[in-house]
């Protein structure tokens, strides 16, 4: 197997090629455009070749559709890894040479998802812009309310702010509409099958988490959602607490924490559970976080055995 690992900037791509003892065996740099890329790419042998970088916004996306395109498989790294393994070493340097080499040795240890044509659809990124600009609105309406509250005599500020609240707002529902009709039907209307996910979110699941074949369990997903909690140990104690570790996609994180906070309302098992963790001490937050694990479970289960869900009675 041969191993490229490549640091990813807007202009450029510093890559490495490495040996199985982790050593670098040849450097490069390529532009960060495709025609670079592909010329690049019909210089080195495909055969056992698996390429890889960290996970950027945009910038790795061409070496990725490059590489899908010829066949190579292509890894994507969690940034969060590279920082632990730079972490690790006893220098703790940090130049685009020596994060392509880290990247490498990553790689070779087994780190980094591989990509499939599925994750470089727009719908993804359409979704996640719809979220961003809500999230701006929302942002916007508060300093509205607070211009109106300390503030009445700026009248004309709360107009131009509230028009570009109204702007956003308008621009994100018309992405989440585009986005979402391209995200395959069936898969959506298996999601919404489940209590408290509804049409919006079903989109925003479904395509956050791609292909549900590559997570093997419901606690894959959730840890890929970022909804696990921290582990900390010391010698032969072993703690855990309510802060989650927040790594995976922030995007699934909050659908699924809204669906649990609409299903616990609703859902009789979900309500009780929650009640249950709230006469344990459990705050809101807590207590909804728990269902959201829930609603993932459910949601793979559906997702992966094709048909909606269903709530087993019990006999």
């Amino acid at each position: 197997m041969t191993i490229i690992a490549f640091d990813v900037s807007k202009l450029e791509l510093v890559g490495a090629r490495m040996r199985r003892d982790g050593r670098v065996a040849e450097r490069y740099r390529v532009v960060n455009t495709p025609e670079a890329i592909n010329q690049f790419l019909d210089t080195v042998q495909k055969k056992h070749l698996t390429i890889g970088s960290e996970a950027t916004a945009e910038y790795h996306l061409h070496l990725a559709r490059a590489c899908l395109a010829r066949d190579i498989p292509f890894k994507l790294i969690n940034p969060i890894i590279t920082k632990q393994f730079t972490r690790a070493t006893i220098r703790k340097r940090k130049t685009d040479r020596d994060d392509a080499e880290i990247i490498g040795k990553c790689l070779l240890q087994g780190a980094g998802r591989e990509l499939s044509s599925h994750d470089l659809e727009p719908a993804t990124r359409i979704l996640r812009t719809a979220s961003d600009l809500s999230q701006l609105a929302r942002s916007l309406h508060l300093k509205h309310k607070r211009f109106v509250d300390n503030f009445p005599e700026t009248t004309v500020v709360q107009d131009g702010i509230a028009e570009a609240e109204d702007a956003l707002r308008r621009v994100s529902l018309t992405l989440r509409t585009h986005g979402a009709g391209l995200v395959p039907h069936k898969e959506r209307a298996l999601a919404d099958s489940v209590i408290g996910v509804g049409e919006d979110l079903s989109s925003i699941i479904v395509s956050e988490i791609g292909d549900p074949m590559r997570f093997k369990s419901g606690k894959q997903l959730v840890a890929y959602a970022g909804l696990d909690p921290k582990v900390k140990q010391s010698g032969a104690s072993l703690a855990r607490n309510t802060a989650i570790t927040k790594r995976g996609s922030p995007y699934l994180r909050r659908a699924l924490f809204i669906a649990a906070s609409v299903a616990q309302r609703y859902d009789p098992d979900l309500k009780a559970y929650y009640e249950k963790k709230r006469a344990e001490g459990k705050h809101y937050s807590p207590a909804t976080i728990a269902n959201a694990r829930h609603i993932a479970h459910r949601v793979l289960a559906v997702l992966k055995r094709g048909t909606p869900y269903v709530k087993r009675e019990l006999v």
